[in-house]
C-alpha cells in the first residue's frame, strides 16, 4: 500500500507551508492520499457520471458537480488531516464545506483562460497609481480551494495547473495570455495522485491544455469562513442526497458540511 497522511503537519512544517501560501499564493503538500485512495475516487467519480439518478446535480460538463451527494468517500475528505488544519490555519476554525466537484478532462479539454475565480471577479482591487499590495500582507480570504489530483500529472501534456507566483498582490486581474508578476512567469504545478496543493482563488491561474493520452482527474475541495453570511459560504445544499450520506456520519463532518455559520 501507498503512503498517505492522516494527522495535522508538525509545527515547524505547518508554519513554513502557510508562510508559503501567504508568498505565492499557492503551497503543494506531498503524499496527503495514498494511491489506493485515488483509485478509489476516480472509480467513484465514474461511477456517479454515469448514473442518470443525479443527472440534474451532476454537470454534463467535464466538470463533475456535488459528488458529496454521492458517496461519503468524497463528503470525508473536508475534515480528513492534513487538509483540515491548514485551511483552518487560513480561515479560522469554523471553515465550512463551499464546493466541490471532480475536474475529469481528457485529451484536448481544459479551462484555459487566465483567470481568478468567481467569474474572475476582484476582490483586493488596486488603482493605477498603487502598484501592488505591501510585501507579506496577508488579504483578507473569504474562501479557498484545495486540489487534489487524483491521477498523476507529472508533465505539461497532462495538463496541470499554472499560476502565477505571487500575483494574488497584484490588485488587478490577469493582463494577458503570458502573464508575469515582477519578473516570475508561470509555473506549472505538476503532481502526483495523492499529493494536494491550496492556493488563493485571486491568484492568477488556468488549467494548461490536456494534449496527452489519459484522462485528468483533479478534485476540488473548497471551504468558506464560517462567520460569514456571503453567498460564498452558506454551506452545502441540504438535499436529500446529501442528508441519506451524511446519516451516522462524525458530527464535526455534519457540521463543516451542512451547519449553519457561526454568527448566524
Amino acid at each position: 500500500m501507498s503512503s498517505s497522511q492522516t494527522a495535522p503537519l508538525p509545527s515547524a512544517e505547518a508554519d513554513s507551508v502557510l508562510q508559503q501560501f501567504h508568498r505565492d499564493g499557492f503551497v503543494v503538500v506531498r503524499n496527503v492520499l495514498s494511491a489506493e485512495e485515488c483509485a478509489n475516487l476516480r472509480s467513484i467519480t465514474d461511477r456517479y457520471a454515469a448514473d442518470p439518478a443525479f443527472d440534474e446535480s451532476r454537470s454534463t460538463w467535464f466538470v463533475v458537480r456535488n459528488p458529496q451527494d454521492y458517496d461519503i468517500a468524497f463528503a470525508r475528505l473536508f475534515i480528513r488531516e492534513p487538509i483540515y488544519s491548514l485551511v483552518k490555519a487560513i480561515l479560522g476554525p469554523e471553515c465550512r464545506f463551499c464546493g466541490q466537484n471532480v475536474i475529469r478532462n481528457g485529451p484536448g479539454q481544459a479551462i484555459s483562460n487566465w483567470h481568478v475565480d468567481d467569474c474572475n471577479k476582484l476582490e483586493h482591487p488596486l488603482p493605477p497609481d498603487v502598484p501592488r499590495w505591501p510585501a507579506g500582507a496577508r488579504l483578507p480570504l473569504i474562501w479557498l480551494s484545495v486540489q487534489v489530483p487524483l491521477s498523476d500529472i507529472t508533465a505539461v501534456e497532462d495538463g496541470p495547473t499554472e499560476i502565477v507566483p505571487g500575483s494574488h498582490y497584484s490588485g488587478r486581474l490577469c493582463p494577458g495570455e503570458s502573464p508575469v508578476f515582477e519578473g516570475r512567469p508561470a509555473e506549472p504545478i505538476l503532481c502526483r495522485a495523492g499529493d494536494i496543493y491550496l492556493f488563493n482563488h485571486q491568484t492568477w491561474h488556468r488549467g494548461m491544455p490536456n494534449v496527452g493520452q489519459k484522462t485528468r482527474y483533479l478534485m476540488q475541495l473548497q471551504y468558506a469562513r464560517g462567520d460569514s453570511l456571503a453567498f460564498r459560504c452558506q454551506g452545502a445544499e441540504r438535499t436529500p442526497a446529501l442528508m441519506k450520506v451524511l446519516e451516522n456520519a462524525d458530527p464535526q463532518l455534519v457540521q463543516v458540511m451542512v451547519g449553519p455559520p457561526k454568527y448566524c
